[in-house]
């Protein structure tokens, strides 16, 4: 009987228990063995082990994978490469399930709105947007916010506007037709709010998360994820009000 050195979980007994690997029939244990010795380009030492194993408490099945590299070691002394206690790292499926922060909980995203009529441009990038809070990737879902209040303009035709020449007219090109300029981001904030796609309240914190969205790109500051739940919270809510509020029909059916 081969006993597993270190107890593992078991997804019967719902905790960490004792292990044997199986044998079968003709006392092999069922298990692979493979190191670096076997890859010519392998550039880290390592040995791993797969197993089928058993609880001993009530006899379920696992599947184990046993891992150990020449980086994984504690030191046990003053010299670096004598004193090393290297130590295995333990992996088995069905995996322990992980015990839920209640913190990391409340600052999950939580849909508060039904979207049927966002365009695919806006759906795209605000689903991997979500994506990237949920794997508290930040910068990338600041960055992610910054480019769905982009969208939102693009959607409605607010990206250029004519160049303006010294003089106060528009710079026409060879064909006699206005060149185009790209629209800043405030001035893009600033039409939706004259086209009345947003009101006041919406363009200062339309504006303040651009701001915030600046100090991220250039400054590279890391922001919180209870900050960007707010700036999540707050596009959801003008994104269901330009296209969603629209579309809702509340008409009684009339009698026949």
């Amino acid at each position: 009987m081969d006993i597993v050195s270190e107890k593992i979980y078991c997804r019967a007994c719902k905790r960490k228990t004792n292990h044997i690997i199986v044998t079968n029939e003709h006392g092999h244990k069922l298990q692979l063995t493979d190191s670096y010795l076997n890859y010519e380009e392998s550039d880290v030492s390592f040995d791993v082990e797969y197993s089928i194993v058993q609880c001993r408490g009530c006899d379920s099945f696992s599947f184990l994978r046993k891992y150990n590299d020449e980086e994984m070691f504690n030191l046990t002394g003053p010299d670096y490469y004598l004193d090393r206690d290297y130590y295995y790292e333990y992996t088995v499926y069905p995996e322990e399930p992980k015990k839920e922060n209640p913190l990391e909980k409340q600052l999950q995203f939580k849909e508060k709105f039904e979207f049927n009529h966002l365009p695919d441009l806006i759906s795209g990038i605000r689903n991997e947007t979500i994506n990237a809070h949920k794997h508290k990737m930040n910068l990338l879902c600041n960055t992610g916010i910054r480019m769905i209040i982009e969208a939102i303009c693009k959607e409605n035709g607010i990206d250029k506007r004519p160049k303006m020449g010294k003089g106060g007219g528009e710079v026409l090109d060879k064909e006699n037709r206005p060149v185009m300029v790209n629209l800043k981001l405030f001035e893009k904030i600033e039409e939706l709010h004259k086209r009345n796609l947003i009101d006041e309240k919406q363009k200062k914190l339309l504006n303040q998360i651009r701001d915030i969205g600046n100090e991220t790109v250039h400054e590279i500051k890391r922001p919180k994820s209870r900050e960007l739940l707010q700036y999540l919270d707050i596009i959801d809510f003008i994104l269901y009000n330009i296209y969603e509020l629209p579309n809702l029909n509340f008409e009684k059916e009339k009698k026949s």
